[in-house]
């Protein structure tokens, strides 16, 4: 099965999920659909560990020249699976825990994001033309709008209006389906700079 046709199943998945959600808490009056570890956080870790083996199938073609950006792009969604999934909850050693949340996750970022600006730092010239590309191609676009719904849900957690959590939880649910969209792109086709690398 092709890369497309995989993520056009899973976009037609997470449609339908969010639809059943919707209608299982207007209609039906049953909010556990968007309770903690349930229907649509558990749909959220789904696509995002998607999204994350997609992101990280670049990396092991060593002809590409944007490896750079799909790096970038899978530190970032672990940082989104280990926001959604509660790591110490589950019957994990305890340097896994350690690891997956609080200081040591943030620590663990950090080391990463900390690592990839190092090599860009490198070779500057060619990872800011290449990140300038990005910015301006389809797939760049769309991970920015996937973020800006990412930004949105996370203004309803602080707004007390009903169902404020569903609605929290739905836009999030379709930040991750547009990164996932962003990261079948990235899976198929290499990003290309206007500057030559060395």
């Amino acid at each position: 099965m092709s890369i497309k046709r995989f993520s056009s199943m899973s976009y037609i998945l997470i449609i339908i999920v969010l639809l059943w959600a919707c209608v299982s808490v207007m209609v039906l009056g049953d909010v556990s659909v968007y309770d903690e570890n349930n229907l649509l956080e558990n749909i959220q870790a789904l696509t995002l560990g998607l999204s994350l083996l997609l992101f990280l199938m670049p990396l092991a073609d060593r002809s590409r020249n944007d490896r750079l950006i799909a790096a970038f792009f899978s530190v970032l969604v672990v940082g989104f699976i280990l926001r959604e999934l509660d790591v110490e909850k589950f019957d994990l050693p305890s340097i896994i825990v350690f690891v997956g949340s609080g200081k040591g996750r943030n620590a663990m970022l950090a080391i990463g994001f900390f690592v990839l600006l190092s090599v860009a730092v490198f070779n500057f010239r060619y990872y800011f033309s290449l990140a300038k590309c990005f910015i301006r191609s389809r797939v760049g676009i769309t991970a920015i709008i996937a973020g800006i719904f990412l930004i949105v849900g996370d203004m309803f957690e602080k707004i007390d209006i009903p169902h404020h959590v569903l609605i929290e939880e739905s836009f999030e649910l379709i930040g991750y389906t547009i990164l996932l969209a962003a990261a079948s792109s990235v899976a198929r086709r290499e990003i290309r700079s206007d500057t030559f690398i060395r």
